[in-house]
């Protein structure tokens, strides 16, 4: 086939991989097999290999899916052996999306599709915040077309990218409106959700952008900073369901209350202590959590999969190598990152997930594994150009 026909096919279904994502898991799904076949028809597979191979980043990855697989093969299958190894699996798309090349206005043109994606999702995520929709029924933990939990991530990401789009590169008068009315959207949605790590991921990336960005004026820094602060101090004092939410946590943690965030997490410290070195076998997390006692087994029941940790999850089932292997992936990228045009800012992907990972396990998570492959993308891709 053409090679100029299947360089065209492949930009064109990474746009509308950005216009799907947040919109629709079948399409997205497609896109992904459709890209990875276009991928492998353009062939030249030696350089791509030397390309991956290079990168320690991408050796790190392909290291921790193989270690899934040593240890199913060598503890055998538990219950939830299948359901891990098909989403970490999604994990070998990376190394193919990254031995390729798409070009600048393929990633500008992508960036946007991904913005008006997350415009529709959050307007419905407002509308159904507010009973104007209702399209998921009484299933409140479904924001637009993800969980919650997942658009929240997604929001934060997409907020930050948004800004950095807006106050880094060259836009005409028309698009900075659009990207104004998008920001506003965005933040409503954000603050108006029950996701607690997107909220919290934002505040801390986006302090560390504007440290970035104005490090060189202390005045600016302070002031930017003070603001920034007194609206996120406003926010929270004005909503109930903030407040409910983090305080719930909180003091559920500080007075040892036996909910289910706090029993997965002190129940998976002790998993974690009886056998720290080897684990426990790829998808032995809900066998091994159930037998504790009637309350994990509980919890279990109410579909809770993984210890809402990415570092326990990994930790228990492949032992500390495993959790080294994983905590490789975002070194090596943040190492590859840095030593790119404005890299600062790009590293923030890396820490994005390093930081959301505390709190459930995002790298597995089907919707939040694809945006990490997406952005992953994005930032490997994308030649900087000044405003």
């Amino acid at each position: 086939m053409n090679k100029s026909l299947l360089s065209n096919i492949k930009n064109t279904l990474l746009v509308l991989l950005a216009l799907s994502i947040s919109l629709s898991v079948v399409a997205s799904n497609i896109i992904l097999i459709m890209l990875l076949i276009i991928i492998i028809l353009e062939g030249d597979f030696s350089n791509k290999i030397k390309k991956i191979i290079s990168s320690n980043w991408m050796i790190s990855i392909i290291s921790l899916l193989l270690l899934y697989y040593l240890y199913w093969i060598f503890f055998g299958k538990f219950t939830d052996t299948n359901w891990i190894l098909k989403r970490v699996s999604l994990l070998w798309l990376l190394p193919a999306f990254y031995s390729t090349n798409f070009t600048n206005k393929t990633i500008q043109k992508s960036v946007f599709s991904f913005f008006v994606s997350m415009f529709i999702s959050s307007v419905i995520a407002i509308s159904e915040n507010c009973g104007i929709l209702n399209i998921n029924g009484e299933n409140w933990t479904n924001s637009a077309f993800l969980k919650y939990t997942e658009h929240n991530i997604f929001l934060a990401s997409s907020t930050l990218i948004l800004i950095y789009s807006y106050y880094k590169i060259s836009i005409t008068p028309p698009i900075k409106i659009v990207f104004l009315i998008f920001l506003l959207v965005y933040l409503i949605s954000l603050f108006t959700e029950a996701g607690k790590s997107g909220q919290l991921v934002f505040i801390l990336l986006l302090t560390i952008f504007i440290f970035i960005q104005l490090r060189k004026s202390v005045k600016h820094l302070v002031l930017t900073l003070s603001l920034f602060f007194l609206a996120v101090f406003m926010i929270y004092n004005s909503s109930e369901m903030i407040q409910k939410r983090f305080t719930h946590v909180i003091s559920s943690f500080l007075t040892k209350q036996p909910t289910s965030r706090y029993l997965l997490f002190t129940h998976s410290l002790e998993i974690i202590k009886k056998q720290p070195i080897i684990g426990y076998g790829a998808g032995s997390f809900t066998d091994i959590f159930r037998k504790i006692d009637k309350e994990t087994e509980k919890i279990v029941r109410h579909n809770h999969k993984t210890p809402h940790n990415n570092y326990f999850y990994v930790w228990i089932e492949l032992g500390i190598l495993g959790l080294i292997i994983l905590l490789s992936i975002f070194y090596f990228q943040i190492r590859e990152l840095i030593k790119l045009k404005d890299g600062f800012v790009r590293i923030l992907l890396p820490i994005m997930y390093l930081v959301i990972m505390f709190t459930d396990s995002y790298l597995f998570i089907h919707n939040t594994l694809v945006l990490y492959i997406f952005l992953s993308i994005m930032v490997v891709n994308y030649q900087y150009k000044p405003s």
